[in-house]
């Protein structure tokens, strides 16, 4: 029996047009409300990490992040040496009303145990975090029924001026 074998100029074609696909169908899915202007170092930096698996421990880009190792090191590239745990973050920073977010805020919730997921405010009500093994760095909705219910509260580490100046609150 006689196989014939695609051209590699078929193949070429068939990885184009897929990638292309792709590429549309992830535009069609960002609307101007998906992706908010960000307006903080720390949100930048964080969506540039969307994708990333997540950890258990992982505090770097090139091994994976869990939520507080993904904070710890965006805060770590901005100069700001935060604590590593979520509860002793809470602790140690400016707390602030869900009326008050900014963003770069940093959102905690009781998820496995008290003050056990922290995550920064991109604006809008959402939030990118690392959320659980199996999955990666990505964007959540604070109002979603699973973080409505754990919302813990919401701090604030660092606050851009209009000077260029960060203005520090840790």
């Amino acid at each position: 029996m006689f196989v014939k074998k695609p051209r590699l100029a078929t193949c070429l074609t068939a990885a184009i047009l897929l990638m292309a696909a792709l590429a549309v169908r992830a535009d069609e899915s960002l609307d101007a409300k998906a992706v908010p202007a960000y307006s903080h170092p720390a949100v930048e930096l964080a969506h540039t990490l969307i994708g990333i698996p997540y950890r258990w421990a992982g505090s770097d880009p090139a091994r994976g992040f869990d939520c507080s190792g993904l904070v710890y090191y965006i805060f770590n590239q901005l100069q700001i040496r935060l604590p590593r745990m979520p509860r002793e973050l809470f602790h140690r920073s400016e707390q602030i009303g869900r009326d008050e977010l900014k963003p770069g805020d940093l959102l905690f919730f009781h998820t496995f145990a008290r003050l056990s997921h922290v995550g920064i405010y991109i604006g809008e009500g959402r939030f990118i975090h690392a959320p659980r093994r199996g999955q990666t760095v990505r964007i959540e909705s604070m109002d979603s029924r699973y973080y409505q219910k754990r919302y813990a509260g919401a701090r604030r580490v660092m606050e851009p001026s209009t000077d260029s100046t960060p203005k520090f609150n840790f």
